[in-house]
């Protein structure tokens, strides 16, 4: 409870997100806003008009070379995946510039969240999901607790990190053992502070259970597959080398074919590492 209570006393000193975040949250929402409007807020900031451009013209969407103005690129996303790209790339732009003592870097942790955000778009797009950059999103955020970690407890959170990869047991337990807490406690603070829809923080909340007995069942039980999908293949590090058991209830929420990994094996690594590439390479 004592990490706990110093991570609740400090979580104001956190960033907060992007505040072209908040304007396009509220540009969007306006029903006479146009794309021209997006792209004006978009534009103010260079890095985040660099990187749209750059994902709109990633194999993610198809339009490889033909999107060269944010207009476009909005027109051909779409107004909320453009949202969700923005605060990812704001989150992860976070997370990249925090240091940490961990024998596993940041870096490595947002390969692994970049893993399932992929892994969840796909698992998305197979459901028939009309907004899967709403998946995606939930998947990269999915660990988010451990950017609190990160920030103010590092040489502790790198005793649980070692104490993971040493007992062979979850990263859930390990900080659980020499935190007292683990990064789902911290994360559902974390997406509080950052007011994130309640989808978002269910997929945090539920990410391991696979289940959340809501309405958002489908999107943790796709969370939840994908990272354990992410692990089994080894991509990215999410802090220890275990691979969880399914939930069976997140099995049958999904109900996927059973050629559902062989088919769509290849198109799971292309966009993760078109993902990559867009999110982690300067």
């Amino acid at each position: 409870m004592k990490v706990l209570n110093n991570i609740i006393a400090r979580v104001d000193e956190f960033p907060t997100l992007p505040t072209i975040y908040t304007a396009l949250s509220d540009t969007i929402s306006n029903p006479r806003s146009t794309a021209a409007d997006v792209a004006n807020i978009i534009a103010e900031d260079q890095a985040a008009a660099a990187k749209i451009l750059k994902a709109a013209n990633s194999p993610i969407y198809g339009f490889r070379g033909r999107v060269s103005t944010i207009s476009q690129a909005i027109v051909f996303i779409g107004f909320e995946e453009v949202r969700n790209l923005v605060i990812a790339m704001g989150i992860i732009d976070i997370f990249k510039k925090t240091n940490s003592d961990s024998p596993i870097k940041p870096v490595d942790m947002w390969k692994h969240s970049i893993a399932v955000g992929s892994i969840t778009k796909v698992i998305g797009k197979s459901l028939g999901v009309s907004s899967v950059e709403g998946y995606f999103l939930a998947g990269i955020l999915h660990d988010i607790g451990k950017l609190l970690f990160y920030k103010f407890i590092p040489k502790e959170y790198a005793r649980a990190v070692n104490y993971a990869i040493d007992y062979n047991v979850s990263a859930r337990d390990a900080e659980n053992e020499i935190l007292g807490v683990n990064h789902i406690v911290a994360g559902e603070i974390l997406a509080e502070k950052w007011k994130l829809p309640d989808s978002l923080k269910d997929a945090i909340r539920y990410h391991a259970a696979g289940k959340a007995d809501n309405d958002n069942d489908t999107l943790v039980a796709t969370v939840h597959i994908a990272n354990i999908a992410a692990a089994m293949l080894e991509l990215g590090q999410a802090g220890d080398d275990i691979v969880q058991t399914p939930n069976a209830d997140a099995w049958k929420i999904l109900n996927l074919p059973d050629n559902f990994w062989t088919k769509n094996y290849n198109l799971l690594l292309l966009e993760y590492e078109s993902a990559i590439n867009v999110f982690l390479l300067e």
